[in-house]
């Protein structure tokens, strides 16, 4: 996944604990019955434009969480990059109302369609990042919250690409050029933000050690797993 960005990467660190976390914790996310799951439940239309809402709502909370992260981590260039990602959140959270709007046109009331813009909170460059006063995120990033956001992007990125093929199914084939393109510019992010994340992970390991690093990870994904488990039987397939 980051060599479609970034060919000649090299995260020795990170990879290990990746491939080890995985191998000892297979996370359900990989399997092809995830995907089964995924494809049954949105082959409901109805099911696929509330799925798609919810998106909208959980792109806006993540971009406003690390909103926080950076406005509380002291190393500007890690603050930069994480306020790069929550702008990316921000729009996240408008794309995936456009594609409502393309692929389900009119599936919610006009007053409450209007209403749903607010969950993006609407970061630009221009905007200084300002801690959340209560926020939990309102401290400086951490090799855990590195890991965790990791592991939640590289399952969004396999969402979007399960999403792609039955979005397809339903977009009107007018609209069908401008909801690709809008899914592609989705992807994207989502393996920039895996992409610097393993980065920043494999940049603590002069200072925590890889065995430290690979043993979080294993927790991490492990946790994730769990959640991940739950809200499937719930079929609840959540971005980040």
């Amino acid at each position: 996944m980051l060599r479609r960005l970034e060919p000649q990467l090299s995260l020795p660190v990170y990879e290990r604990s990746l491939i080890d976390a995985c191998e000892a914790f297979p996370p359900p996310f990989g399997t092809s019955e995830y995907g089964d799951v995924y494809r049954e439940a949105a082959s409901d239309p109805e099911w696929l434009a509330i799925s798609l809402a919810t998106n909208a709502e959980r792109e806006g909370d993540g971009a406003q969480r690390l909103w926080s992260l950076a406005a509380s981590t002291e190393d500007p260039e890690v603050a930069a990059q994480i306020k790069q990602h929550a702008i990316d959140e921000s729009r996240h959270s408008k794309i995936y109302l456009k594609i409502v709007d393309l692929v389900f046109e009119g599936a919610f009331e006009e007053k409450f369609r209007r209403e749903m813009n607010i969950l993006s909170p609407g970061y630009t460059h221009r905007m200084m990042p300002v801690a959340k006063a209560g926020s939990p995120f309102s401290h400086s990033i951490t090799l855990d919250d590195l890991i965790q956001m990791n592991i939640a992007e590289i399952r969004t990125a396999i969402h979007h690409m399960l999403q792609r093929p039955m979005l397809r199914a339903f977009c009107p084939k007018a609209s069908y050029a401008k909801v690709r393109h809008l899914q592609r510019s989705l992807l994207t992010d989502e393996v920039k933000h895996v992409a610097y994340t393993a980065k920043l992970i494999e940049a603590s390991a002069p200072q925590f050690g890889a065995n430290a690093i690979l043993q979080l990870f294993k927790e991490r994904l492990n946790d994730f797993n769990e959640v991940t488990r739950a809200e499937l039987e719930n079929r609840v397939f959540e971005t980040t």
